[in-house]
């Protein structure tokens, strides 16, 4: 009998070993000890195993948040298949291609999706392999009539800490989704890098999970709670009810959490009566991630979860985490994204591959433990674009101050050059934000004959608020160099987000573009 290497299913090993009937997950209709999720785990090992799916072989996955998708990524992880998660928020385009591209051999997905997924059997994977989860079922095989069938004994495939668990797909913010081979060795040691710089969490630990987990960072923060042990609420990501939240929160003793800006506006923006019915102070540690905090949202978050330690974190699907900003510095370096985390390097080069000078913007690069990027999946182009020998960069624009804190600028994608001049979008941004009547801001550049890119503030209005263009742009004169100030403003409902909530500057400037003959 072959003995399985390390690797993250072993961390699940561990962990039932140590506290077998300890509560692993938690959903708002279901449950599992460690000792019922590591045989769940098995079982889904040994479907895959039997619809034919061997080492190295590929399965997507489509589902909302649940207690199914942390079973399924566990067990492909002890079957060494690798999964492919893929986001509910991809177009169906974007979802063919990811599932195409990945050369998966199955795909588990909900039954909410059977519209987007259903049309995949006529790419090449077998219709028996399309598992549904869920009751309605579409014509397919389900998901749970397997896992009653399969074995609940440990398969023991050996896998090694440099075979990939899963592939993800960048959140298609530039072109299509490019894939990102996260092997088992790099997952263990971003593992280590957060225990060190996060504090130290343990079994007594509860986590919410609210990020969805096609996202590097909610695949994260659920291993590391199963690495020590500890407890996950797993929470439906199809909808974000902030006062379901502040009921979870409360309910179920959570300590930890991990979440976007625009989730602690929406909490921060409920009514004090709504806010004041609920006693917060189990949260111990919040880790904001995505972006940096608004000033006002962090002002916000402190004061009503006052006795939580405030992250804020700065990663990628390439890099995992690379830096943070600690409670201690939040005031001291507003806007910061902080330091690198242990055993990261950060530099920031310029055009010609120079080192900037402190307070000088270049491109981020980084190397070091715990990154995922080798190479994109089936991707030269885009590999041979990141790389600078061992250091590699996703075209973040950053500068570091004396004191070797960083603060991110913007994509490299995004800068507006206007008149000859780059300009910043995210700089403006914060100055039009800190405005009273502004809840949302996206600065782009709007095609335009004299100027190339003219500065364009699409505006969201906080509800019952009214502010001319002319108010806004006075107000940008009194903090902004003239070439900043906005040659338009637009006012709009509402902005154009990924699933993790950062708006997408690209959908903004597409709704300008669609009218031009050409694109920048």
């Amino acid at each position: 009998m072959k003995k399985a290497s390390w690797n993250v299913a072993e961390c699940l090993r561990m962990s039932t070993k140590r506290s077998p009937e300890n509560m692993a997950l938690k959903s708002k209709n279901r449950s599992l000890t460690y000792r019922e999720l590591d045989r769940r785990a098995n079982k889904v090992a040994n479907t895959l195993i039997n619809l034919g799916l061997r080492k190295g072989d590929k399965c997507s996955v489509m589902l909302y948040n649940s207690i199914e998708s942390i079973e399924i990524f566990m067990g492909m992880a002890k079957a060494g298949v690798v999964g492919v998660p893929v986001s509910f928020r991809f177009s169906k385009r974007e979802v063919e291609y990811v599932v195409a591209h990945s050369d998966s051999k199955a795909i588990i997905f909900g039954e909410g999706f059977l519209d987007i997924v259903g049309p995949l059997v006529n790419i090449e994977i077998n219709k028996k392999n399309f598992l549904v989860v869920g009751q309605n079922r579409g014509g397919f095989e389900s998901y749970e009539d397997h896992m009653t069938f399969a074995s609940g004994d440990d398969p023991l495939v050996e896998v090694g800490e440099d075979d990939i668990w899963y592939i993800g797909y960048t959140s298609g913010t530039t072109a299509f989704p490019k894939g990102v081979e996260t092997r088992h060795r790099a997952m263990l040691e971003n593992a280590t890098q957060w225990l060190v710089d996060y504090g130290s969490y343990d079994e007594d630990d509860r986590f919410l999970l609210i990020m969805p987990l096609f996202h590097a960072n909610a695949i994260m923060c659920s291993l590391l709670m199963i690495i020590v042990g500890g407890f996950v609420y797993v929470h439906h990501s199809g909808g974000f009810n902030a006062e379901e939240i502040l009921q979870i929160i409360v309910k179920e003793k959570i300590t930890i959490t991990s979440v976007v800006p625009t989730m602690l506006s929406i909490i921060l923006n409920l009514p004090s009566e709504v806010k004041d019915k609920y006693d917060t102070r189990s949260i111990n540690s919040i880790l904001v991630a995505s972006s940096p905090l608004w000033t006002n949202i962090k002002e916000g978050t402190l004061k009503f979860f006052g006795s939580a330690d405030l992250y804020e974190a700065y990663g990628s699907t390439e890099h995992q985490i690379v830096t943070v900003l600690k409670p201690k510095y939040q005031w001291e370096k507003i806007r910061s994204i902080g330091k690198p985390i242990i055993y990261k390097d950060v530099k920031l080069l310029d055009e010609e591959g120079n080192e900037v000078p402190v307070g000088q913007p270049g491109e981020l690069y980084v190397r070091g433990w715990g990154i995922p990027l080798k190479e994109y999946y089936k991707n030269p182009e885009a590999t041979a674009k990141a790389f600078e020998g061992k250091w590699s960069t996703v075209e973040d624009i950053a500068v570091m101050d004396e004191e070797g804190f960083y603060y991110l600028i913007d994509r490299k994608m995004d800068m507006i050059i206007s008149g000859g001049e780059n300009i910043s979008p995210s700089e403006i941004e914060n100055q039009i934000v800190e405005h009273p009547a502004v809840k949302e801001v996206a600065v782009i550049g709007q095609p335009d004959e004299k100027w190339g890119d003219a500065v364009t503030a699409v505006i969201v209005l906080i509800e019952g608020m009214t502010v001319t263009e002319e108010e806004i742009k006075e107000f940008c004169r009194n903090k902004l160099a003239g070439f900043k100030v906005p040659k338009f403003v637009d006012f709009v409902d509402e902005l154009p987000k990924n699933a993790t909530g950062k708006i997408l500057r690209k959908k903004v400037r597409e709704t300008y573009w669609e009218k031009m003959e050409g694109k920048i």
